[in-house]
């Protein structure tokens, strides 16, 4: 697989692994944060079960909206799981996967790996959607 087509994000977050794992994997949780910061996001669709779909609609705040749609490929408490990712209305699909690491302290290295995108840019643009969601997350767990 090509580099250019590999997104890799690492963040360290102040909560434990179980409860960023279940920021992802619990329906409420997860809509409470999902999406880029400025995009509301409607999670119509979520079975976090291996071979479980999810389906999301980013509401953007121009009026534009992108269904999102996805298979759960791995699911390994609290340390890692995986889904594709795609637009509905596309054929390509990405694998997004998540690793959870406890460096001590209450403190949790993320490690977000988005595989297979359709091309460099498509990756920036992920790197900048996935970053702002993960400024998300931690507000939402330092909220909790």
């Amino acid at each position: 697989m090509s580099g250019d087509t590999v997104l890799e994000i690492k963040r360290v977050f102040d909560a434990t692994p179980e409860s960023i794992f279940d920021a992802w994997l619990i329906r409420e949780q997860w809509q409470a944060w999902v999406g880029p910061e400025g995009v509301r996001c409607d999670l119509l669709l979520h079975e976090p079960q291996i071979g479980g779909r999810y389906k999301l609609i980013m509401n953007l705040p121009d009026g534009k909206k992108f269904p999102i749609v996805g298979t759960f490929k791995t699911i390994e408490r609290p340390t890692r799981f995986a889904f594709t990712w795609a637009l509905e209305t596309h054929e390509h699909d990405s694998l997004v996967t998540i690793t959870l690491r406890d460096v001590g302290g209450g403190k949790t290295e993320l490690t977000l790996r988005h595989d297979n995108m359709v091309n460099a840019e498509n990756r920036d643009q992920h790197g900048r959607g996935w970053n702002s969601a993960l400024n998300k997350l931690e507000t939402y767990l330092k909220g909790r």
